[in-house]
C-alpha cells in the first residue's frame, strides 16, 4: 500500500512539474479567435478578408494599387465593398489593400454580379502592414495613421473635437519616420474588423 501511495505521489509530482514547465504558447488560452495560427512565433499576426473594390467614379477609373488605404463603401452598404476616399480622417476606414484590385468590368453591378471578377482582392484589417503615404505628410515613429485627402494614401491622423481627441477614423500607427509621398511605409493596422 505504501509503495502504491509513493508511486501515485511520484506520478502527480512529475505531472505537476511537466504542466508547470509547459511554455505559454503551448497552453490553451480559452475560447475565442486565435491570431497567427499556422505561422512561426516570430511572424507578425495579420487578419485578411476578401473584399470587392468599386471606384468612386467609374469613368476614367484605374487599377487600385497594393498598399492603398480604403474605406467601406457606404453607398453599397453590403459589408464587402470598399472604395477610396478623399476625406481626411474618414470614419469608415476598412483597411489596406494588399494585392492590386482591378476596376470592375461593368459599372453599377452589385456584389453578387461581380463574383469571380478582377475587382475582388485581399484587404488587411489588422497587423503589421505597408501603406502609401500622402504628399505633404511626414510620418514620425508612433504617429497615428488615418486617411488623407489623396485617394488611397494615408496621413498622420489628428482630429480634435471640442479639445477632445476622437478615435473615429484612427487606422493604426506608423512604425518609422518617413518622408511625404513615400510608398511601402511600415505601419501597424488596427482597422475595426
Amino acid at each position: 500500500m505504501k509503495r502504491l501511495f509513493l508511486i501515485c505521489l511520484a506520478i502527480l509530482l512529475i505531472a505537476g512539474i511537466a504542466f508547470a514547465a509547459t511554455p505559454g504558447y503551448r497552453q490553451n488560452p480559452g475560447t475565442g479567435d486565435i491570431l497567427g495560427q499556422g505561422k512561426y512565433q516570430q511572424d507578425p499576426h495579420k487578419i485578411f478578408r476578401m473584399v470587392r473594390y468599386v471606384p468612386v467614379t467609374y469613368a476614367g477609373a484605374t487599377t487600385l494599387a497594393a498598399d492603398s488605404i480604403v474605406v467601406w463603401d457606404t453607398g453599397e452598404d453590403d459589408g464587402v465593398t470598399v472604395t477610396t476616399t478623399t476625406l481626411s480622417a474618414d470614419t469608415t476606414v476598412a483597411g489596406i489593400i494588399v494585392t492590386q484590385a482591378l476596376t470592375p468590368d461593368t459599372d453599377g453591378n452589385d456584389a453578387e454580379d461581380d463574383v469571380g471578377q478582377g475587382n475582388w482582392t485581399w484587404l488587411q484589417t489588422y497587423g503589421m502592414s505597408q501603406v502609401n503615404l500622402a504628399t505633404g505628410s511626414n510620418s514620425q515613429a508612433g504617429s497615428a495613421m488615418g486617411t488623407s485627402t489623396t485617394a488611397g494614401e494615408a496621413t498622420v491622423f489628428s482630429v480634435l473635437d471640442s479639445g477632445r481627441h476622437l478615435q473615429y477614423g484612427f487606422a493604426g500607427f506608423f512604425y518609422d519616420a518617413d518622408t511625404a509621398g513615400a510608398d511601402d511605409v511600415e505601419c501597424f493596422l488596427r482597422a475595426l474588423d
